[in-house]
């Protein structure tokens, strides 16, 4: 196992004859970034990268160091919808359509007045 300057874990695996051999645990700062598998050094079977909250980023297979098959990471949840807009509130009237409302009631034509 190799550790960074602080001792927490940076490749964590096996070696034959100095070369990664078998699965491997790659770390970042103490985190798991990615699970792979080695040959003689050589990357060879599935390969796992992760995040920071440990939520799978990507699938791969290789075979004799070339990638044979990929699978891309889960689509994001969509966002929410938006609430529906709040009309604005209704302005009050204006004194002058109040007087003019008020007018309105009180000069009613007289009928049969001459």
């Amino acid at each position: 196992m190799l550790l960074d300057a602080k001792g927490r874990p940076e490749v964590e695996g096996q070696t034959l004859e100095g070369k990664l051999d078998g699965p491997v645990r790659f770390y970042t700062e103490g985190r798991l970034a990615m699970t792979a598998t080695y040959k003689a050094g050589v990357l060879d079977g599935p390969m796992v990268s992760y995040g920071a909250d440990g939520a799978v980023l990507g699938e791969a297979v290789y075979r004799d160091g070339d990638k044979v098959s990929e699978t891309p990471p889960p689509a994001p949840e969509p966002p929410p919808p938006a609430p529906a807009p709040v009309p604005p509130p209704a302005k009050p009237p204006t004194l002058f359509q109040l007087l003019k409302q008020w007018l309105a009631m009180k000069l009613k034509p007289v009928k049969g007045g001459g």
